[in-house]
């Protein structure tokens, strides 16, 4: 897997800083008013946030990245998943044409990227129909169809998405400054607004031989879904790190009455060291967590406990400030909302009690 590099000179602030100084003051923007924080994501990558994504071992350190990020604000932890995961594409595909183009320019955020796969996800599970279709051309492919909501996306940003022809399933690069592929925007939301969460319609869009990520869609997933799905635990475990800090600041004046409460900040923490031990195990060789049923089995269940562990801490912060959780301006309700979120977040938790299940009967 060829590494990406960023320069050196990017490297003027610690990614700690940059959050504190470019994503804590707008958490309230990001979520009461939709404000996409575009210039942090950007930062975020020139300081090399996003670099280990690209090199072998180190996804566990891109995921700790996103989960210092997802303390802050978990809707900006979500996005910086989306573009973690378009850099993964890039880094597994064989189109070397890709990789020259793109993925130094995504490791570093001079090009931001997305992924669109809930759609052609569920459809290999029956959940829904596929929602693109494309026919070979010449020089590539024609696609038509609409996906109802691509996150991390505005004019100019590429990513990843899946269409059906009538022989196979193709994963391909899309880009956004494509006049046959049109914006418009998706919500409002109950959380998430301010991650440019928008519906995309393709009129005829042409898409050249030299923007297919493979042409074996359902081979390339079988390939990169441990990684997409791993990646995906710096938002849960931020929300965890993010909601305990938030127990044991409510505990300063309310400890009193929150000793009664069945779970404080001690169990949440143990569950989260827990769930961190996990992540760093599996996330060592994302591509064998793939490729072995039994381990990719381990990244599913990790995955779902997430889910459910990141909900219960959520809500029991929720409970440990109390009336003062309750206001708009709260961490409290704020992390409750983005905690459903992440219950719904492809693959969700049904999705993922019936993917176990699946391979479980093989």
């Amino acid at each position: 897997m060829r590494v990406a590099s960023v320069k050196p000179e990017q490297n003027t602030k610690t990614l700690d800083k940059i959050i504190k100084e470019s994503l804590k003051p707008n958490v309230r923007r990001i979520d009461l008013d939709g404000f996409y924080p575009e210039s942090f994501l950007r930062e975020y990558g020139a300081a090399g946030a996003y670099l280990p994504v690209s090199t072998t071992g180190q996804l566990g350190k891109a995921i700790e990245n996103c989960s210092l990020a997802g303390q802050v604000c978990g809707s900006t932890a979500f996005s910086i998943w989306c573009h973690n995961t378009c850099l993964w594409y890039l880094c597994n595909t064989d189109n070397f044409y890709l990789k020259d183009r793109y993925l130094d320019k995504v490791a570093d955020a001079t090009q931001l990227g997305a992924t669109g796969l809930s759609n052609p996800v569920k459809s290999f599970f029956g959940i829904e129909k596929i929602n693109l279709h494309g026919e070979k051309t010449s020089s590539g492919y024609r696609v038509k169809g609409f996906l109802p909501w691509v996150s991390n996306l505005l004019e100019g940003h590429i990513f990843g998405g899946i269409f059906k022809t009538s022989e196979r399933h193709v994963f391909a690069l899309f880009d956004t400054s494509s006049p046959e592929v049109r914006l418009s925007p998706a919500g409002p939301f109950a959380a998430l607004e301010g991650t440019a969460t928008n519906a995309v319609r393709f009129l005829d869009a042409e898409i050249p031989d030299e923007m297919i990520l493979a042409s074996d869609a359902k081979a390339f997933l079988g390939k990169v879904k441990a990684g997409f799905i791993l990646l995906q635990m710096g938002i849960g475990l931020g929300l965890m790190e993010g909601a305990i800090n938030d127990m044991r600041m409510a505990n300063k004046r309310l400890l009193h009455t929150n000793r009664y409460l069945p779970e404080g900040p001690d169990y949440y923490t143990d569950k989260l060291t827990e769930l961190k031990q996990r992540t760093r195990e599996l996330s060592t060789d994302p591509i064998a967590s793939a490729e072995d049923n039994e381990q990719f089995l381990k990244v599913l269940q990790l995955r779902l406990d997430a889910a459910e562990i990141t909900r219960r801490t959520t809500y029991s912060s929720f409970l440990h400030q109390g009336s003062s959780g309750y206001l708009e301006r709260s961490s409290g309700q704020r992390r409750v909302r983005e905690g459903m979120f992440f219950d719904i977040l492809s693959p969700s938790v049904k999705h993922l009690y019936q993917w176990i299940e699946t391979i479980k009967q093989v």
